[in-house]
């Protein structure tokens, strides 16, 4: 069970990578970082490292993404996403604004 479900999150990072690509072609700082998607499939969580300006526009066409993903991946239920900033890029900001504050 834990194989096939790493297999589904692995499956839907991919796919959102593809999605986002073409969703959003003239950005360069929009990662995939990590997918985590429940047990029942309903429910999954996305996590971005990207700008927070970015995460609102990809929050924003979450319904437009979530029609393209049964097309790369088959699956009973295509979950809810929710899509997160990815904490290792809010460590790096705060660390740079730490440093800012310093000069």
């Amino acid at each position: 069970m834990k194989n096939k479900l790493e297999q589904v999150n692995q499956s839907y990072k991919k796919a959102l990578g593809q999605i986002l690509l073409k969703e959003f072609p003239e950005t360069v700082d929009l990662v995939v970082t990590d997918v985590l998607i429940d047990p029942s499939y309903t429910h999954g969580r996305v996590w971005l490292r990207t700008t927070p300006e970015l995460l609102e526009k990809v929050e924003s066409k979450r319904p437009a993404i979530a029609a393209q993903l049964p097309r790369y991946v088959k699956t009973r239920y295509t979950p809810k996403l929710a899509f997160l900033m990815d904490a290792g890029e809010l460590d790096k900001m705060d660390e740079l604004f730490g440093q800012l504050e310093k000069s």
